[in-house]
């Protein structure tokens, strides 16, 4: 095989190697829970591998004073748990997961947040749609990733909430950059503050 046919490969496996090394590397955001009765316009469920869903989701759930609850599932911060992970997205396999206890019948709109893993949101969140009754909530699916999103994959999620009795109103990406740059953390959660303060406008 020459060098001109062997640079995608190198190019996809340092990209790899690159992704692999940043989930180790970022950093937490403060820890967030509701001040007092928590809002029932809104509930905030999430999967984060790597941190970044995790503060959006965070900021959206103070914007509203909202309870929160994270999805947990086996996705180590590894060359393995990258590596796991992709192969569960390529075959969209459904993890187990668990889910920290969360009331969604007060409330009237569903975030659900996570990472876009090949163009559609992480495998973690399907499970969780899968096992989780939605009926009469709006939900606004909102992803972050390096790269994008893919509309048919999106409409597929819209059906899985819709068979669990939601409806999908929204769906918001934030485009974090790409492998080797990211936008800062607060400019990450700027872009939420403003697509949240559109759709309450």
């Amino acid at each position: 095989m020459t060098l001109f046919a062997l640079a995608p490969v190198l190019l996809g496996v340092s990209a790899f190697v690159a992704m692999a090394l940043k989930d180790q590397s970022y950093k937490p955001s403060p820890a967030y829970a509701p001040v007092g009765e928590p809002s029932q316009r809104a509930a905030v469920v999430y999967y984060s591998r790597s941190v970044h869903s995790e503060a959006a989701a965070r900021e959206i759930a103070r914007l509203y004073n909202a309870p929160i609850a994270r999805i947990t599932s086996d996705y180590a911060l590894s060359f393995a748990g990258q590596s796991k992970a992709l192969t569960d997205a390529i075959g969209e396999a459904l993890p187990a997961i668990e889910v920290e206890p969360i009331d969604l019948r007060p409330v009237q709109r569903v975030y659900l947040v996570s990472p876009t893993w090949l163009f559609r949101p992480a495998t973690p969140l399907w499970a969780y749609v899968r096992q989780t009754d939605l009926t009469g909530k709006e939900v606004v699916l909102f992803t972050t990733g390096n790269s994008r999103f893919k509309q048919n994959e999106i409409d597929k999620f819209g059906k899985e909430v819709e068979a669990r009795g939601g409806r999908l109103i929204q769906h918001v990406f934030i485009r974090r950059g790409r492998i080797y740059w990211q936008m800062s953390r607060e400019e990450l959660l700027e872009s939420v503050r403003a697509t949240v303060s559109e759709l309450n406008a």
